[in-house]
């Protein structure tokens, strides 16, 4: 500057007839332009053309044309006021950044940002105009009384650390953002939605309704469930006794049925239900449910329950009552008692159109040497080369499946209630015939023998068993014909389904 101006007057001069009027009549075209576009920066400029740029002028004419000293008290009230409009100027800025980043959030998603962040440039911005006054504008020395800051200080951070820890322990969350105010939370014994967060506590309302405090030093510490982030859906997992004697397929598909018709339940993810352990006298399950407020969930859970108590009556899915039976197993008794007798066994084979001709003797000889077997769905009955048996569906449906390791399973025909099915061959084959339950089945196995005795006194029914093998052979070259995989006579002909 001295070199460019080695005359003093010759810079007031050029600050003069220059650099005021630029500024005059730059802030005026800028609060104009600013006006025209709606800014919310027009009034941070308005406040330096009005207020600034004229106590600015003032003061450079009192000292280059008045020669006034630096220490009169109209230079200092003058640079008093023009530090304190530019502060109001700067603070009118802050005020538009601070609302653009706090608003932020909401128009991209992210999380918010704390405010006592968003306040600490204002601070700064407080305390920095405060010592420009104080030190710059009136000159008075702040040595003697920052030492004695420094010194009190030291004092009261050793007087006070656990305040000053809890104080830290704010910062620490609010910069972290373990969870936002609204968000459902969990820490030790507390569990409620997040009503404010400030710079020393948290204040929770738990579902009593009742306002818990917590000092941050204490969350600092703890483990923090966040039940609202990073997504509100919570899974609801609730435990059910179910009487051993129902089907666990039955007893699941009465338990996702209550689930879905749960009010506060959403679709995606559905509910699902599973096994647990399986006991006596009783099988533990567990249901699964989905909900997108957790404050909900012990209403969600009461309304499950209360509807898994009617359904079970409608679906025949028994629920036990250990608080009014009493029992006694007799390990001999319940082992007589769980066998199927012949008498049941006879009455199965004669609901099947099939063999229901047959005539008492004949039924008879196969009720003798018949088995009941149950099985569930998905669950394959029967595997080409396994086994010789007549099957006989009694209950549930089935489908005769073709599988081959490098390609699709074909699905070849179902079996329904009432017919008869069987893989016979052994020989080897490039695709493997299967029977796979679609539904819970319920099965009369009748080795070869027995069935050997009842063709023997009904050939008609060994008619029958050969065209429905007829019939399943010409579906089976179908679909390999469909399929593009053309048929193996040989190994067509040797099945008999």
């Amino acid at each position: 500057m001295s070199e460019l101006f080695p005359d003093s007057s010759a810079a007031w001069a050029a600050l003069i007839i220059v650099v005021l009027p630029l500024m005059i009549i730059g802030s005026g075209e800028m609060e104009e332009r600013l006006r025209q576009r709606d800014s919310p920066y027009q009034p941070t400029i308005a406040t330096l053309r009005i207020w600034v740029v004229p106590l600015l002028t003032i003061w450079v004419l009192a000292r280059a044309l008045l020669d006034t000293a630096d220490d009169s008290l109209f230079i200092r009230l003058l640079g008093t006021a023009v530090v304190l409009a530019s502060a109001v100027a700067a603070l009118s800025a802050f005020r538009v950044v601070v609302a653009e980043l706090a608003d932020r959030p909401r128009r991209t998603g992210r999380r918010p940002i704390p405010r006592l962040l968003l306040a600490l440039p204002r601070l700064l911005l407080v305390l920095a105009t405060a010592w420009l006054l104080i030190a710059g504008v009136w000159g008075i020395d702040l040595s003697a009384l920052l030492t004695a800051l420094g010194v009190t200080s030291l004092v009261v951070s050793l007087a006070l650390q656990d305040t000053l820890s809890g104080i830290a322990s704010g910062f620490t969350l609010l910069a972290d953002q373990p969870f936002s105010t609204g968000d459902w939370i969990e820490s030790d014994d507390v569990e409620g939605r997040v009503i404010d967060v400030n710079w020393r506590a948290t204040r929770i309302q738990d579902r009593n309704g009742d306002l818990v405090v917590i000092p941050n030093g204490q969350l600092a510490k703890a483990t923090i469930v966040n039940f609202d982030q990073p997504s509100r859906l919570h899974r609801v997992k609730v435990s059910v006794q179910i009487d051993r004697s129902a089907p666990p397929t039955t007893a699941i598909a009465m338990l996702v049925d209550a689930a879905r018709s749960t009010p506060g339940i959403v679709e995606d993810p559905p509910p699902f239900a599973q096994v647990t352990q399986i006991a006596d006298p009783v099988v533990d399950y567990e249901a699964s449910m989905w909900i997108e407020d957790y404050s909900l969930a012990p209403q969600v859970e009461a309304d499950f329950g209360a509807l898994v108590w009617y359904l079970s009556y409608r679906h025949d899915v028994p629920l036990p009552n250990p608080a009014q039976d009493v029992y006694f197993f007799d390990g001999a008794k319940a082992a007589i008692e769980s066998r199927v007798t012949a008498a049941e066994v006879r009455q199965r084979i004669a609901d099947i159109p099939l063999v229901a001709a047959l005539d008492d003797d004949a039924l008879d000889k196969l009720a003798a040497v018949a088995s009941i077997n149950q099985y569930r769905s998905g669950e394959t009955i029967i595997e080409e080369g396994t086994q010789r048996d007549l099957l006989l569906m009694h209950s549930g449906r089935a489908r005769l499946v073709l599988r081959r390791a490098d390609l699709e399973d074909l699905n070849v025909v179902d079996i329904e209630a009432g017919e008869a099915f069987g893989v016979l061959s052994e020989s080897p084959v490039s695709d493997r015939a299967l029977v796979v339950a679609t539904t819970d089945c319920e099965v009369l196995r009748i080795p070869p023998e027995g069935a050997g005795r009842a063709i023997a006194i009904a050939p008609d029914l060994a008619n029958v068993l050969d065209q429905l093998a007829a019939t399943r052979r010409r579906r089976i070259e179908r679909v390999l014909r469909r399929s593009g995989r053309g048929a193996d006579p040989t190994s067509v002909e040797s099945r008999k389904s």
